[in-house]
């Protein structure tokens, strides 16, 4: 990556802090809800689990060949994006969406990296129904893929 990609969206605050935030989240939920779920209401809890495989524990059984094809993936898919992103801002885009679709995406990696797993925490039901746990991270993620899609779609 040049120096010009760093100088532009590494700089981002929001970067940044939606980074250092899911990070510091994932501690504090390793520290006090890995093993002592902790019910806020009868809809959401904080349970802490590890995931080994994508969005909602795709391909987790995978072993250590998958995992290792999987980290891989991650990080050419974030290295792609970092150059898209750096080439529609120099175009005069606004890059909100990739920014935290990037930070999200990377803190995951790094969870991936020293983990060997991703730490997701937040858990929402209803009933017999429970969302596939996830964390901040993930929040930014879904975020920054839909303000894309609107972009593409409804952006001149």
């Amino acid at each position: 990556m040049s120096y010009e990609l760093l100088n532009r969206w590494y700089r981002s605050p929001l970067f940044w802090e939606l980074f250092f935030i899911d990070r510091i989240t994932k501690m504090i939920a390793y520290s006090l809800f890995f093993h002592r779920p902790w019910a806020i209401n009868r809809f959401i809890a904080f349970d802490c689990s590890f995931n080994k495989g994508i969005a909602w524990s795709l391909f987790a059984c995978s072993g250590t060949v998958g995992y290792a094809l999987i980290t891989l993936a991650t990080l050419l898919l974030l290295i792609v994006i970092a150059k898209y992103t750096s080439d529609r801002q120099a175009q005069g885009y606004s890059v909100t969406g990739e920014t935290l679709l990037l930070s999200g995406g990377l803190s995951n990696f790094v969870d991936r990296l020293m983990q060997r797993g991703v730490i997701d925490f937040i858990k929402i039901s209803y009933g017999p129904w429970t969302f596939p746990i996830f964390n901040v991270a993930d929040i930014a993620i879904t975020f920054g893929g839909c303000i894309i899609l609107y972009q593409f779609f409804f952006d001149e």
